[in-house]
């Protein structure tokens, strides 16, 4: 039988997407690439062939809607979205399943008949029980209003993607920041109980045995209470940790004596960090079309990051647009670099006077601009996704 060879990751599942272009395109770039010639074609070595630009390296960035928003009821944009096949996005768990709004409701009723119930037992405002169904009232009434202003059935949050994508170059700097959280923790307490209890149970069981041997009841009397006191020497630094540690004057007996309470710490995981990358471009358009495209790029990118408002009192927003982005190969998607979860763009700087001073074209178009872009992942990685590719 052939052995299996070892490895340390399992090996990827996943085959990678294509970015079509022309009349098989689902996308449509257009107006929304930089630069304007990024997914065109040049004249290779002796004229006999056409090279991709750019090395046919270029990054796309679907961006996805609230469902609710409004630009999905304006009836003047035409067909501006696609459906979003849930294979094509990594989300985190929580916003990708679906509850129904009655057990989100009911759900509520139980919560907020636990808390009403706890809030009231501890400050004496009336009986727990009149507490709780008070509070289980009041957060149903809360659910269901939320539940009245969302359009589904569901508590979720279904998007719609944007037909029209953001094309752009790779960034010349391009690195994403994985961390893991790890915090000391003190372990004295569980291991003192631990230890004292052993202790204690020894110098009892030699106690016992001591007085179950020969002699007078006088002699087996002292014999108990030599292991007793044995059992106490070996309980005793245990004792003196917690009484330097803990106890009055604590600083000073320990500088008195030169002892000092060991913690017994230990590095406890606390859990992952979300993902954040940030990219850096300089647009120097070279063309009244290119800079039109810039702008809108810029645009696009400022009116996604932001919230919009549910009602006419404005008292809800609608979460902002959230971001896809995916590099691609001449076409393929380039499974050499890290894939991306579903993100939200976090930060964004624009800077007109990248150079020191003020430029422009002579319409007043700038000449440069430096925009930096930082982006927050959704979903909190685990070894499951790792060995995906992301």
């Amino acid at each position: 039988m052939a052995s299996r060879p070892l490895s340390a990751v399992p090996e990827s599942r996943y085959t990678g997407k294509q970015f079509k272009l022309g009349t098989e395109a689902k996308y449509q770039v257009g107006n929304y690439q930089y630069p304007a010639d990024l997914l065109g074609t040049q004249t290779g070595a002796g004229n006999a062939q056409t090279d991709p630009m750019y090395g046919g390296n270029y990054l796309i960035m679907y961006i996805n809607v609230n469902n609710d928003s409004k630009m999905t009821e304006n009836p003047d944009a035409g067909n501006i979205f696609v459906d979003v096949d849930a294979s094509e996005r990594v989300k985190k768990q929580l916003a990708g399943r679906e509850y129904s709004q009655e057990k989100v409701v009911a759900a509520q009723g139980v919560i907020g008949s636990g808390v009403a119930a706890a809030v009231t037992g501890v400050t004496g405002a009336g009986s727990g029980l009149k507490g709780a169904a008070l509070g289980a009232a009041a957060t149903v009434a809360g659910a269901a209003s939320i539940a009245a202003n969302t359009k589904n059935s569901i508590f979720s949050r279904p998007q719609k993607r944007l037909k029209s994508v953001i094309a752009l170059h790779v960034p010349n700097q391009l690195s994403i920041r994985y961390g893991a959280g790890w915090g000391e923790e003190e372990t004295f307490g569980i291991q003192a109980v631990i230890e004292g209890g052993e202790a204690a149970m020894r110098a009892l069981q030699a106690a016992g045995q001591a007085a179950l041997g020969n002699g007078s009841i006088e002699e087996k009397g002292d014999r108990a209470g030599a292991a007793l006191k044995e059992g106490v020497r070996d309980i005793s630094s245990i004792v003196a940790n917690f009484a330097l540690a803990k106890g009055p004057n604590a600083g000073a007996m320990s500088a008195m004596t030169g002892l000092a309470p060991n913690p017994m710490k230990e590095q406890v995981f606390k859990g992952m960090d979300f993902r954040t990358f940030t990219m850096e471009y300089q647009f120097s358009p070279r063309s009244i079309a290119e800079s039109d495209n810039v702008n809108k790029i810029i645009k696009a990118l400022k009116y996604h990051m932001h919230p919009e408002y549910k009602d006419a009192n404005n008292f809800l927003f609608l979460y902002p647009s959230e971001f896809d982005i995916e590099y691609y190969h001449q076409g393929q998607e380039n499974l050499n670099l890290h894939r991306h979860t579903s993100c939200v763009l976090t930060e964004l700087n624009v800077n007109y006077t990248p150079n020191g001073t003020f430029s422009t074209f002579k319409d007043g178009r700038p000449t440069q601009i430096n925009v930096s872009m930082t982006f927050r992942e959704l979903t909190i990685l685990t070894k499951e996704l790792i060995s995906e590719g992301l």
